[in-house]
């Protein structure tokens, strides 16, 4: 049968990824210091592609389907 190819990374991650490095280039160099309220923006779009790039490997759902299936079954 078909198996899907399984990407290292997808295309929303690699644009969460460029970004945020872009965002901390221009914030350094514009801003002089990471001092300011500024650095929240790259900080948070890096972790945004954290969670996506590491969330596709590991299970976060933490067996909640199979405590909804075991409610269900009883």
């Amino acid at each position: 049968m078909y198996e899907p190819k399984r990407e290292f990374i997808t295309t929303s991650e690699t644009i969460l990824f460029v970004s945020s490095l872009f965002m901390w280039i221009y914030v350094i160099q514009y801003f002089g210091a990471v001092d300011s309220a500024w650095w929240i923006l790259p900080a948070v779009t890096f972790v945004l592609f954290l969670r996506s790039f590491i969330g596709r490997r590991v299970d976060l759902s933490f067996n909640w389907v199979e405590e909804e299936e075991e409610r269900k079954s009883e």
